[in-house]
């Protein structure tokens, strides 16, 4: 892969416009005549085919040239979005992503696939618009503007000028006349741009598609037929655009070419009279095709004197729109909100303050044990710099969940087609956001699970219908923060998990004798054993017991939990928990003998004291509130030598509404805590997520809360 700043920006680019592509082609599904979403699939694959010959990756715009021009007969209104043209789009969309990762010329076997895909969307492009286009698609008659028709010649108008008067764009039919604005546009393409990949002409149509447009062409620079360079700009344009999106969706037609924008200026809000449109193009003409700034006061003058002074402002605005209106300029003029920054910067930032933490606790140690007043209020200030900067850190590498619901919409989508099933997928809590390196670990486990969900669970729609269900099928994925947890459900309307049959499986399988009776949800672990599966038969999809396992060691690598659920008949729920972060969290420090432990604080509820007054057990029970909780005594658990005092502090933590007691020897206080990974060693270690340093340069263990929670439980339930 090139190191080029700029291929490696293009390449980072265009795999979110793809994205991109991907969800908007989804929506598309549910609505195939939504303009303003073919309109932004067409404007993405644009983008994707002029930067990618502007960087060198002549394949991306060979291929994707293809695809563009079957859009635009879309976005014309010529031929309709079918189901099987957005099938080829979309595998277009993952040809693209496969090219961005070749050689930029591409190879051999990328140029023969490119042809195949070819050759099929041009003959998906085939379509009779008079048979498929529907009613709705077609342009409505725009009416007649203070301007003048498009289509109309004037013979008081410049031979020239009328030659290249374009049609409006058929969204261009309404336009709001209290956002109306005349502008005037004088483009000349730049020389590199046809070399470049560059489609002046696809501008202008773009152009077009924001309101109703004249152009006049200027062709004195064409030279003699023998002595013409194809690769080189010859006409440029004079523009009169009337349009209520405002300038910067102007800017954003030319955002690849603004080397070829020699001007732009709004001349009035609202329109003109079909009279003025002559002396209009004279005034331009008269410019002699110069760069001049001049030419654009000009028209604005000579404008403001024929409609006087309501040129110079915009229409007046009700109360309600004054009120905002100061705060819409300034989101308008703040600018680009945001920049592009390697992740791997991004982890550098976090290991830093994670030292910065670990060198901010040891200062705070040693101000203890100086017991100087300056030095305390030093480690003060750096505890709560530190805490800033840790917040600050780990904010920026938080996302929403929802960047990666495209794929699993796609995943659906693709997957019970293949199956012969009608599955919807519904997202829920997309803007919940973890860690980015949670999200990109999460996305596969997530996907072995929707995979079974649409084999196992989702029923035909045959075996639905005779179930008294609707044929369709459904598939949701919930996001949710609970405390310092995001939990993820992944929900279906199938059949369930049949326990029986999985009891049966167990027993052929040795991992269960035949007189063992166990719970449902123990029977339901099962199913996250190595190589378990309830399937007939293998197929494509599934039946080899690959996956869940797989989900259960991915959850546990991110110091996470998974738990399934079933209710015969009506579905299958499965609950992934997850920390928010795998970097730096908020941490209570505990001590039992001369051994350290953290709990996150985000699960520490209460701390409470207890006397010894009979032999301690690993898990007995204690008082809290009028009711009797579970007790888990952390000396037991982990073995620690020493004698038991008889006195202990325990401190009460929740976890879906149960309260447990950890008992421990003393109390230490709160400190922001660094997550140090275990070794490969210590993986299957019980009960522990993870290690930290102390000030001391000593070494506490963190501990996996949900976890003893669980064990606490079990035990109480076993009595």
């Amino acid at each position: 892969m090139s190191a080029d700043p700029g291929v490696l920006a293009y390449r980072e680019e265009a795999y979110e416009l793809l994205a991109e592509i991907e969800e908007t082609l989804l929506e598309l599904e549910n609505d195939p005549a939504s303009k303003e979403n073919i309109a932004r699939v067409f404007r993405s694959v644009h983008t994707i085919k002029g930067s990618g010959a502007m960087f060198g990756f002549t394949e991306i715009a060979r291929f994707t040239h293809e695809v563009e021009t079957a859009l635009d007969k879309v976005r014309g209104g010529k031929i309709r979005m079918t189901k099987d043209l957005m099938s080829l789009i979309l595998l277009s969309k993952d040809h693209i992503n496969a090219l961005l990762t070749s050689a930029p010329e591409g190879g051999d076997a990328d140029k023969l696939a490119s042809d195949e895909l070819i050759a099929k969307v041009r003959e998906a492009s085939k379509q009779d618009s008079s048979e498929d286009t529907p009613p709705e698609t077609a342009a409505p008659d725009a009416p007649e503007s203070p301007l003048g028709s498009q289509a109309e010649s004037s013979a008081e108008s410049p031979p020239r000028s009328q030659a290249d008067e374009r049609p409006s764009a058929p969204a261009a039919a309404g336009l709001d006349p209290a956002k109306t604005q005349t502008w005037w546009i004088r483009f000349r393409p730049a020389r590199v741009s046809i070399a470049a990949g560059g489609d002046p002409l696809v501008l202008v149509e773009e152009l077009a598609g924001l309101g109703r447009l004249w152009g006049i062409p200027h062709h004195d620079a064409l030279p003699n037929l023998e002595t013409i360079d194809p690769e080189l700009p010859y006409i440029w344009w004079d523009f009169f655009l009337i349009t209520d999106r405002g300038e910067n969706a102007i800017r954003d037609v030319f955002i690849f070419a603004q080397d070829g924008v020699l001007s732009m200026q709004r001349l009035c809000y609202g329109t003109l009279r079909q009279s003025d449109r002559a002396q209009l193009f004279g005034l331009v003409e008269s410019s002699g095709g110069k760069a001049d700034p001049r030419v654009g006061a000009t028209l604005a003058d000579w404008v403001s004197g024929q409609v006087g002074e309501r040129a110079k402002a915009p229409p007046a605005k009700p109360r309600a729109a004054e009120a905002e209106a100061p705060e819409a300029k300034d989101k308008q003029d703040t600018g680009p909100s945001g920049i592009r920054v390697d992740s791997t910067r991004l982890d550098s930032l976090v290991d830093l303050v994670g030292e910065l933490v670990i060198i901010q606790s040891r200062l705070t140690q040693a101000a203890r044990l100086r017991r100087e007043p300056l030095l305390t209020q030093i480690a003060e200030d750096l505890e709560r710099l530190s805490a800033n900067m840790r917040d600050q850190a780990l904010s920026i590498r938080m996302q929403p969940i929802g960047t990666m619901f495209g794929a699993l919409r796609r995943l659906v989508r693709d997957l019970s087609g293949t199956l012969g099933k009608q599955v919807d997928f519904v997202p829920e809590g997309a803007k919940t956001e973890l860690d980015k390196n949670v999200i990109d670990r999460i996305k596969d486990p997530l996907i072995h699970v929707l995979r079974n969900c649409l084999d196992h669970g989702i029923e035909t729609p045959r075996a639905r219908e005779a179930a008294g269900k609707p044929s369709r099928g459904t598939v949701t994925l919930k996001a949710a923060h609970s405390g310092g947890e995001v939990v993820i459900s992944v929900i279906d309307d199938g059949a369930g998990i049949d326990l029986v049959r999985v009891r049966e499986k167990a027993v052929e399988r040795g991992l269960l004798a035949p007189e063992a009776v166990i719970s449902d949800k123990e029977a339901m672990n099962l199913i996250f054993t190595p190589g378990f599966s309830t399937a007939a038969k293998v197929s494509s999809v599934s039946g080899r017991g690959v996956g869940m396992d797989v989900v259960k060691k991915s959850i546990s690598s991110l110091r996470g939990s998974v738990e399934m659920t079933t209710r015969p008949g009506l579905g299958s729920t499965l609950t992934i928990r997850l920390p928010l972060t795998l970097a730096i969290i908020d941490g209570m420090m505990v001590r039992v003998d001369s051994d350290f432990f953290i709990l996150p604080l985000t699960a520490v509820e209460a701390c409470m004291e207890r006397f010894i007054d009979e032999p301690v057990r690993t898990v007995s029970s204690m008082e809290r509130r009028g009711k009797m909780i579970p007790c888990v005594s952390l000396r037991k658990l982990f073995g620690v030598r020493g004698e038991q005092p008889d006195y202990e502090r325990v401190i009460i933590v929740g976890l879906d509404g149960q309260d447990v007691g950890l008992a421990v020897d003393a109390v230490v206080g709160q400190q922001q805590t660094v997550i140090k990974s275990l070794s490969r060693v210590y993986t299957e270690v019980e009960w522990i997520s993870g290690t930290t340093i102390n000030g001391d340069g000593g070494i506490a263990l963190i501990l996996d809360v949900p976890k003893i929670v669980r064990f606490a439980e079990q035990r109480a339930e076993a009595g």
